[in-house]
């Protein structure tokens, strides 16, 4: 069984028309500023441009001065509906080993006076975004959101016991939240990439040495050389497919960052770092 994520997309889009109007009337002049189309897909998997894991929370409660924290690491204590620490299919989060794109909405009226403040835990804090907090000015008012993504090989890094706390903080008011993970996990992937490289370094390797064998040697000792060569391929087979399995196993992490400001956000997956405050209206 192998969990997979398929059509992954982050859409972003925010434009606007700016427009001078000379004071007496006789022209004016117009310009898309901004004019932003940006979309990314990811492929299934655990390389750049690639997720194969996702969750969310929806519409979660915070009353004024309530914190609650998230492990990202394993989500253990979060029951989003098939148990705690599973994701929206009924499957064990344990571990999201990086996270590719987080998307946090203050889903409050955009008149209301809750802020939702995002950062790293006291205790084994989530560093990558930053904080996000009423005292700097970063915190979330009702409709903004806050985007960062990260498609490149390294993702954003979550490490259990040191690197993967975020807490949330309604401020001021009450506040209602949701947040979205696309993410990635190296064990399950590897199955699929594991066999076919397996397969391929076994059929490559099946034939070399023989062929290497058989044209060394004389018709006299043919059945030999065919005896021979097909144990040495075998042996050669399993060597190299063991050396396959481990260097298909072993890619992936690091980190590298990037940020972007938008004013229309359509995600069902990856790319750049959004924090924005919308001044369109409720949930």
């Amino acid at each position: 069984m192998a969990r997979t994520l398929e059509n992954a997309k982050l859409t972003i889009k925010s434009t606007g028309n700016l427009k001078n109007t000379l004071s007496d009337s006789s022209g004016t002049t117009t310009i898309n500023h901004p004019s932003l189309n940006y979309e990314a897909s990811l492929t299934n998997g655990v390389g750049s441009n690639q997720a194969n894991r996702s969750w969310q929370i929806l519409s979660q409660t915070l009353n004024s001065g309530a914190s609650r924290t998230f492990d990202l690491f394993d989500l253990d204590t979060e029951d989003v509906g098939a148990g705690a620490g599973r994701d929206g299919v009924g499957q064990l989060v344990t571990p999201y080993e990086e996270i590719v794109e987080i998307i946090i909405v203050n889903n409050n009226l955009v008149t209301a006076d809750g802020q939702l403040e995002i950062e790293p835990d006291g205790e084994d804090g989530w560093t990558p975004i930053g904080s996000h907090t009423a005292a700097n000015g970063g915190a979330l008012y009702g409709q903004g959101v806050l985007l960062k993504n990260q498609p490149h090989a390294s993702g954003f890094n979550v490490t259990d016991g040191s690197n993967s706390r975020i807490k949330f903080t309604a401020s001021g008011g009450d506040v209602v939240f949701s947040m979205y993970l696309k993410t990635r996990n190296s064990d399950e992937e590897s199955s699929s990439s594991i066999s076919s490289s397996i397969s391929s370094s076994s059929q490559s390797s099946s034939s070399s040495p023989s062929s290497s064998s058989q044209s060394s040697s004389g018709q006299s000792s043919s059945s030999f050389s065919r005896s021979t060569s097909s144990e040495s391929s075998s042996s050669f087979s399993r060597s190299t497919s063991s050396s396959s399995f481990s260097k298909s196993t072993s890619s992936e992490s690091s980190s590298s960052q990037s940020s972007l400001s938008s004013s229309s956000i359509s995600s069902s997956s990856s790319s750049q770092s959004v924090s924005s405050s919308s001044s369109s209206s409720s949930q």
